[in-house]
Formats: structure tokens, C-alpha cells, sequence
């Protein structure tokens, strides 16, 4: 299993702080999509353009390394993987 945390208003917006979802191989994009069905609610269109690239301001974190300084959403998750998710920041 592979533990998806979400924080900020990514957890309010999904009401709850994790989810573990099966995903040993698969791509941090095909996790997300895995955990959004696992949590019960849509919250992709927080994190990814119509174009499945990152927000600008989108933090992943696989194990605490950024996926955007590894291979981006082609990223690798392994069994045991803790991923965090982090919605942009709002403000004004």
C-alpha cells in the first residue's frame, strides 16, 4: 500500500487527511486518480491544468523529494511510498 496524505484546503475539500491506495509501479499520476476514488471525492482539478500538468504552486512529495525534480507526474511510487499532496495556495 502506498499512503496518500493530503494537506491544506486539499484535506477540507476531501474531508479526510489520507488514504491508502494499492499502487506498487504505477505513475504518481495513476496514484492520484486511484486516491481520488479512494477518498470518495474529485480533487485532480486542484492540483492539475486540463492538460494533467501541475498547477504552478502544486507541491507532490513522494518520501519528501518534489516530483517536479524527478521524472513529473511519470514519477514512480513503490509499495511503502508516502505521497503528499498540496494543493496551490490561495490568498489575496
Amino acid at each position: 500500500m502506498i499512503t496518500v496524505k493530503f494537506y491544506g484546503l486539499l484535506r477540507r475539500r476531501v474531508k479526510r487527511s489520507a488514504v491508502d491506495v494499492a499502487g506498487d509501479g504505477q505513475t504518481i499520476l495513476a496514484l492520484m486518480r486511484s486516491a481520488e476514488t479512494a477518498a470518495g471525492g474529485t480533487f485532480l482539478d486542484e492540483l492539475l491544468d486540463t492538460d494533467s500538468g501541475l498547477l504552478t504552486g502544486t507541491i507532490i512529495l513522494i518520501n519528501g523529494e518534489n516530483v517536479r525534480f524527478k521524472s513529473g507526474l511519470e514519477t514512480r511510487v513503490a509499495t511503502g511510498d508516502r505521497v503528499d499532496l498540496f494543493s496551490p495556495a490561495g490568498g489575496g
